[in-house]
């Protein structure tokens, strides 16, 4: 899974696919305007972007739940949870000293 490129497919294919569509429909008017088959071309365009913006969608929910789930955490167990978690993750190294 790749946060950059779900966020980044949910915004450029709309665009993407006005893009297809357009093009398609010149296509469609010049070669053949008795029969309409660029109506499949959008419905199949509108069916990539809807699963895109439900991948971006699922994402942030996802997102949220985790930063909701560490805010209560830290509300609940505050400083001393974090020393648990630290000593359990073992030794860190040391921090670069500051100027």
């Amino acid at each position: 899974m790749n946060p950059i490129g779900t966020v980044s497919d949910a915004i450029t294919l709309p665009i993407k696919a006005v893009g297809v569509v357009g093009l398609c429909f010149v296509i469609n008017w010049m070669t053949s305007p008795g029969y309409w088959w660029v109506k499949w071309v959008a419905l199949g365009m509108g069916i990539a972007v809807i699963g895109a913006w439900w991948r971006a969608f699922r994402l942030v929910a996802l997102t949220a739940l985790i930063a909701a789930l560490g805010t209560w955490a830290y509300k609940h167990w505050g400083d001393a949870g974090r020393a648990r978690v630290q000593q359990w993750l073992g030794p860190q190294p040391p921090a670069p000293p500051q100027a």
